[in-house]
């Protein structure tokens, strides 16, 4: 797959550098043409190592040592010893200082592939003699300049002239009285000896177009560096930052023409997010197509059904952009349904396979999807490909997208609105859902705790008035044993006080079973950690690292030590439950000595015995309920901490909700800033209550609630929500638990929320009779979404509801916001269908600025957003077949400073031609 796209970009270039042939050069002297070679290859090693990536020989009225230099550049190689590919090679721009008339100095660039058999053929042009530094009186203008070269075929448009336009000095055209010569001259562009910043005011007033006495002429100004020594003292210390997609005088013109996105005199930024390419290996529309676009601003264009757009679907499919749905949803927009009958139209039938290279700080990731399977792999880096999950897809490679009139969809479609605000902070988003996923899961696992121990108080509190009971009776009948011995009423008083003793050690022993159980389990832990700890990386100057490691691995040990010893006294003492002698065997002793003095008491009471064998099973009775009293007590014990855990684990996913909105609203303050005022947006914090409120219906299903109270919950809900929504949670809680626990019979517990609302007792027992704690569970795990609200600014402070603007108000606030942001690669598919055709110039500048911060791909049949909204790379779709529509293809690719590219702006666009008019007009040619 194409890595490489054939659009322009930034190249670091110095165009004022001379040799050891200019007339003052400092050091070298009249060199041997060895020596001459020697310093060629120390210049190119030299521009390599100031990051020069283009320069161009200026020695005064002479260029012959161009081809030296060019040869050097030739035979460059690379670390490993090999020569240089071509497109990484110096780029030599042939050229020389001419001292002129006018009177000026001024700089003559010519194509880097101008042949050389040509020099001297310049030279006699201008009638100078190579290599004598002597003003050339017989040209005192710039136009008369122009005239002289254009009289020669072989020159006519090979050649572009920068004027010096430095401060002072008397080789500037900003001399006073040179205004007129400076309105008129037919050059787009002029260059400063150093820093373009020291300029005064005045001057850069002058060359910013702001004096009518220099006919308001504005021009591009590239800074230079004048060197002119073999220690290349000041080679690349002012660059100049030009762009193209070839090295010829053309594109510096067109540089110059679309100074604003070309010419650069500190070091461009470009985006670090940015889709590299894409390849398709087989379309029944477009056949295979294999396509790199340029890291800034690439444009597709074309005639009406030439396959521009599908390649943008192609891409966005390729990238899982918006999900397909399926085709008989009625509510689906358009653009989803365009694309599903695309993919199965067009690559299905085919077996085709897409396949994306985006690149995140110069990681490539590369993403391949099967349109028959759908399957979908990822590679990044050197890694091997490996399955990925759409969701996974787009979370890690975002874009933002819109199909033709898309952008019109967001106001009216929520999830347009907020997929609007969300696509840039999609990452820091997923970061945040994927935490609050893991966050829900606990907030199951510890409200099973929770219920669990619901239902253990509840059995418990039901056992202990089952105890209560039985005590009372026993009592009672205690009461009724008259005639005793002192010895047998001591007997029959002291057994519950025995059956007391023996449950607590009973409980005692069960406590050290589960002390055990805890220890166990923490060691295992602890091992677990030990075991899948990672060894100190290996870093020489960190020897602390080393260090680190080793306190963490020692203070497992002595953990280990320590729980090993722990569950040994632990395991001991369990033990010893079962010794022969000792304190266990002494009181096992003592009680069975009790058991049986208590059984022959009872046998010599025949008058009670009838009293005595009721006791005996009442007893008995209380034994076991306290008996599973004190288990349930142990469990409840071990859930103490259930409803604080549950209670946390609800307030982390509250807190990573608000994190979630205040990242929104801060998206939706940028949002209002970059919109230049245009668009007022803010987060409406829990909203929108549709899913809750449907949720709501299916855990009360069979409940006979009308739905029109459903309905009047959502609008009350809405107007409050975070507080509503918690306060209505808690109800429904208490109603859930009643049905769980308590199975109806007992009476409702209080519904303050829900006795506001249109739900009567009589509602809220219907509720309480279907409502489950699970259903409930899973209800409050639904919170009500964050709403985005836009307002457009009608006029001054004044603003109307978004969906109450005009489309193209709409869509040029939209798309203006989204030029002015920050984020992911832009993708938009004839972004003019949405836009007032006034606004087109403000989108124009706009895109400018933006393809610094974000790579733009547009489809457009606007001339004017790829003309003077300066593309970087133009792709040009046509018919396979001239006329026929039924498929299409890749025709070209490049630059317009290409002039096939140009040829084809011209053709095929609406108002190409008056485009690039518009271009020359505004620079007053």
């Amino acid at each position: 797959m194409t890595e490489f796209d054939h659009g322009a970009h930034y190249h670091g270039c110095d165009f004022q550098v001379h040799s050891p042939l200019d007339g003052q050069w400092k050091g070298l002297g009249k060199a041997d043409d060895e020596a001459k070679k020697d310093y060629a290859r120390s210049l190119v090693a030299a521009c390599r190592a100031r990051a020069l990536q283009a320069i161009a020989i200026t020695d005064h009225h002479e260029m012959g040592f161009i081809p030296i230099l060019r040869q050097a550049a030739v035979d460059e190689r690379g670390p490993d010893g090999e020569l240089l590919p071509e497109q990484e090679r110096l780029v030599v721009f042939p050229g020389m200082e001419l001292t002129l008339g006018v009177p000026c100095q001024a700089l003559l660039i010519f194509d880097a592939d101008f042949p050389q058999d040509l020099f001297p053929l310049v030279s006699n042009a201008l009638a100078i003699q190579p290599g004598e530094f002597k003003r050339l009186e017989h040209i005192n203008s710039l136009v008369l300049l122009k005239r002289e070269l254009d009289k020669h075929a072989y020159l006519r448009g090979r050649y572009v002239v920068f004027p010096n336009v430095s401060d002072g000095g008397n080789a500037t055209l900003l001399r006073s009285g040179m205004a007129g010569k400076y309105a008129e001259m037919p050059f787009e562009g002029g260059y400063v000896d150093g820093a373009f910043d020291k300029l005064g005011k005045g001057n850069r007033d002058i060359l910013a177009g702001k004096t009518p006495e220099h006919g308001y002429r504005r021009i591009a100004v590239i800074q230079t560096s004048d060197n002119r020594n073999a220690e290349h003292d000041l080679l690349g210390r002012y660059p100049t930052w030009i762009k193209w997609a070839t090295p010829t005088a053309e594109a510096l013109r067109q540089a110059c023409l679309a100074q604003e996105s070309r010419i650069s005199l500190i070091e461009p930024r470009l985006p670090a997010v940015r889709i590299e390419s894409i390849g398709v290996s087989n379309s029944s529309f477009l056949g295979p197509i294999d396509l790199a676009f340029n890291q800034q601003y690439s444009a597709m264009i074309g005639g009406r059904g030439t396959g521009k757009s599908s390649i943008l679907e192609y891409l966005r499919w390729g990238l899982c952009d918006q999900p397909l749905a399926d085709d008989t949803d009625g509510e689906i927009p358009n653009y989803q349904r365009r694309r599903a009958r695309l993919i199965t139209g067009t690559l299905v039938p085919v077996q085709g396979k897409v396949e994306v290279r985006y690149s995140l700080h110069d990681t490539v990731h590369v993403v391949r999807r099967d349109s028959v399977s759908n399957t979908l792999e990822i590679k990044i880096g050197d890694a091997p490909f490996k399955p990925i999950s759409e969701e996974q897809v787009r979370a890690l490679l975002p874009i933002q997208a819109y199909s033709q009139k898309q952008l019109s969809d967001v106001s009216v479609r929520l999830d347009e609105l907020l997929r609007f605000i969300t696509t840039p902070i999609k990452a820091q988003l997923g970061g945040i859902d994927s935490r609050l996923g893991e966050q829900a899961a606990i907030v199951r696992e510890r409200y099973s705790a929770r219920e669990r121990k619901r239902a253990l108080d509840a059995n418990k509190a039901q056992r202990e008035l089952a105890r209560q009971s039985l005590d009372q009776q026993a009592a009672e009948i205690r009461k009724r044993l008259t005639g005793l011995s002192d010895e047998d009423r001591k007997l029959i008083d002291d057994a519950p006080r025995y059956q007391e003793a023996e449950r607590h050690t009973a409980g005692w022993s069960a406590g050290l079973g589960g002390a055990i159980e805890v220890v166990r389990q923490a060691r295992q832990r602890i091992e677990q950690t030990k075991s899948t700890m990672r060894p100190a990386p290996a870093l020489a100057e960190a020897p602390e690292l080393g260090e680190i490691s080793a306190e963490v691995v020692k203070a497992l040990d002595a953990s280990l030590t320590f729980l090993a010893q722990a569950q040994t006294g632990l395991s001991q003492a369990i033990s010893h439950s079962d010794d022969l002698s000792g304190p266990w065997a002494a009181w096992r002793a003592r009680l069975a000595d009790f058991n049986a003095r208590y059984l022959a008491a009872s046998e010599r009471s025949s008058v009670h015995a009838q009293r005595l064998k009721e006791l005996a099973a009442i007893e008995k009775q209380i034994a076991e309920q306290q008996g599973e009293i004190d288990r349930l007590a142990a469990q409840i014990s071990a859930l103490a901490e259930a409803d604080a855990q549950s209670d946390s684990a609800r307030a982390q996913i509250v807190a990573l909700r608000n994190t979630r909105a205040d990242l929104l609203a801060e998206r939706c303050q940028e949002l209002s800033e970059r919109s230049n005022g245009l668009i007022r947006a803010r987060i409406n914090r829990g909203a929108n209550f549709a899913e809750f409120i449907e949720t709501f219906q299916d855990a009360v299903r069979g409940s006979k609630i009308r739905a029109s109270k459903f309905e009047a919950l959502a609008e009350l809900l809405s107007a409050d929500p975070l507080p509503s929504h918690a306060a209505l949670l808690a109800d429904l809680e208490a109603l859930a638990v009643h049905h769980d626990v308590h199975g109806g019979d007992a009476e409702l517990p209080p519904t303050p929320f829900l006795g506001q609302l249109d739900f009567g007792t009589a509602d809220a027992q219907r509720i309480a009779g279907v409502l489950t704690q699970s259903s409930w569970l899973r209800l409050s795990l639904v919170y009500p979404a964050d709403v985005p609200v836009f307002e457009y600014r009608a006029k001054e402070n004044d603003y109307i509801a978004f969906g109450n603007a005009s489309a193209g108000q709409q869509a040029t606030a939209l798309l203006s916001t989204l030029l002015n942001s920050e984020g992911p690669p832009l993708i938009v598919d004839q972004p003019e269908e949405d836009l007032d055709n006034n606004v087109i110039q403000e989108i124009v500048e706009l895109i400018w600025s933006a393809k610094h911060k974000r790579q733009i791909i547009f489809a457009s049949h606007n001339a004017n957003l790829v003309v003077n909204g300066d593309a970087d790379l133009v792709v040009w779709c046509t018919y396979r077949t001239i006329g026929d529509q039924s498929g299409g293809k890749v025709g070209g690719e490049g630059a317009i400073d290409v002039p096939a590219i140009r040829k084809a702006v011209t053709d095929v666009m609406e108002g190409g031609e008056a485009a690039f008019n518009l271009r020359r007009q505004k620079y007053g040619f």
